[in-house]
């Protein structure tokens, strides 16, 4: 009876330790994640991270690839079209 709760115990406490290091590390990841966002510095941060991809993205000759610039004009036709 003894070998069995001893191997009982082993395997939660392995199950548990597999559990810290995978599953609660990345959920601990994403807590750290949202509370910067939700703080005024985490959101300040987000900005100066968006305008300064913007001001790379200005930088550039073409902002969109060929396809993505054929996408969004046949989506801007059809959306012209609908709303008359």
């Amino acid at each position: 009876m003894k070998i069995f709760i001893y191997k009982t115990l082993f395997v939660f406490i392995c199950l548990f330790l597999l559990y810290k290091f995978t599953i609660d590390a990345k959920i601990s990841e994403y807590e750290k994640k949202f509370e910067l966002l939700q703080s005024d510095y985490g959101r300040e941060i987000l900005r100066e991270k968006i305008r300064k991809e913007v001001r790379k993205s200005l930088e550039k000759d073409t902002i969109l690839n060929p396809e993505d610039n054929a996408l969004l004009k046949k989506l801007i036709f059809k959306l012209k079209n609908e709303l008359n």
